[in-house]
């Protein structure tokens, strides 16, 4: 089974192993991720205690919101309807598109807001997009791997079973890093611009435990993505 160690309190600031990844209390430490050097940038934060009821009924609903939006439409605030302003989850996730479309600058955004319930994603892997953020607001957050932790001739492989992929993948299981509930991971992919070295990441298996995950994704989206 694959151990994993979670982030450090948001108070607290955390060197880099191998400079690979930037973790920091503040959101300014994503703008970090247009460093060569990095691939995992994460803002650790805690949630807001007003997010807790509406995070409860969101696990419960299958109505996710989904789509692929102007990048103006986000920068502008227009992407959820007027009504919804009163709830502070879509005011947190507002801000949270927000900046990620300033700091990814592309013109179109595809975002996924919803509860997963499923190992859709469960092997170690990098995203074929320029960049990803994920912020889990129920249950566990996602999983990577330091550089050194990373045997990438693995990664184009096909093995029997994800498990098999992942023990293959995982050069020392006690690097797998988590993180948090409410932490803002920024993820480069395989499509930014002049980079070799993709996040390795994954999903954290939770369908056999029976939990739910409360989730936002938004991926820059290029076309034929």
């Amino acid at each position: 089974m694959l151990q994993h160690a979670s982030l450090p309190s948001s108070s607290r600031l955390v060197a880099p192993e191998d400079g690979s990844f930037r973790i920091g209390g503040d959101s300014d430490v994503l703008t970090s991720i247009h460093d060569p050097s990095v691939n995992v940038a994460i803002w650790a934060r805690l949630l807001p205690p007003d997010l807790g009821p509406e995070i409860a009924a969101r696990a419960s609903r299958k109505d996710d919101f989904e789509g692929i939006f102007d990048a103006a439409e986000i920068k502008e605030g227009r992407l959820f309807d007027p009504a919804d302003e009163a709830s502070p989850l879509r005011a947190d996730v507002g801000r949270l598109l927000q900046l990620f479309a300033a700091l990814s600058g592309v013109p179109r955004i595809q975002v996924f807001f919803g509860a997963v319930r499923n190992d859709q994603c469960r092997k170690f892997h990098v995203d074929y997009v320029r960049l990803r953020l994920v912020t889990t607001y129920l249950g566990p957050g996602t999983e990577w791997l330091p550089e050194d932790a990373v045997c990438r001739e693995e990664l184009d492989l096909a093995p029997p079973s994800p498990a098999e992929a992942n023990r293959r993948i995982v050069r020392d299981a006690s690097k797998i890093r988590r993180a948090n509930a409410g932490d803002v991971v920024l993820l480069k992919g395989e499509r930014y611009p002049d980079h070799e070295r993709a996040a390795v990441h994954r999903s954290p298996p939770i369908q056999e435990l029976g939990l739910t995950r409360v989730v936002l994704v938004a991926t820059t989206y290029d076309k034929g993505s």
